[in-house]
């Protein structure tokens, strides 16, 4: 990328390391959304991932980073509803190909945003794709997660790592809980 300053005629040439602080100066603001583009093909991963955290995106830009391939740039979008909204299931597959832990709790904690929100992804198809991962943290989250459909907590309840399977059962027992109470406003 070549980039270079210019005040008063004078000039100067950039490299990545002037072009990082750049994008950490810039306010963000409307005036910025074409600067942060250019911004957005840098080279450098710590750029490409902050710009990726700014709200004053034009859509080519959102575009452009959403096929980032960069584990850094990917943990920062898939925490971003400008970013969600315009993801495909084809992402979000890469997305979880990833393997990435830290990614991949992203996906649980958006889990609404991806599958009712904005209608990414099936809520099932996300649930079984994450209840596969070999990490157990990120199965916690799922089993700690009351969003989550019933049938994929009751697999969880038989994971081999106790932490798993009791916050499924506990998840599971707190929605039976909430669907008791609800039964208590029902006349008998």
């Amino acid at each position: 990328m070549k980039a270079e300053l210019i005040i008063n005629n004078t000039r100067v040439e950039l490299g990545h390391k002037e072009l990082n602080e750049i994008s950490y100066a810039l306010d963000d603001c409307k005036k910025a959304k074409d600067i942060f583009h250019e911004l957005a093909q840098s080279p450098s991963t710590e750029t490409r991932s902050y710009i990726a955290s700014q709200k004053n995106l034009r859509r080519k830009t959102v575009k452009l980073l959403l096929s980032d391939s960069q584990i850094e740039v990917m943990r920062t979008i898939i925490t971003r509803d400008k970013f969600i909204s315009q993801m495909g299931k084809e992402d979000i597959d890469r997305f979880i190909n990833t393997g990435d832990p830290e990614i991949l709790i992203g996906l649980v904690k958006n889990m609404v945003d991806l599958t009712e929100e904005y209608g990414v992804c099936e809520k099932d198809w996300l649930c079984e794709k994450l209840y596969q991962q070999t990490d157990p943290l990120v199965r916690y989250e799922l089993a700690d997660n009351d969003e989550i459909p019933e049938f994929i907590l009751k697999k969880l309840i038989a994971d081999p790592d106790i932490n798993v399977s009791q916050a499924a059962q506990d998840t599971l027992d707190l929605i039976e809980d909430v669907n008791f109470d609800d039964d208590d406003d029902v006349p008998i």
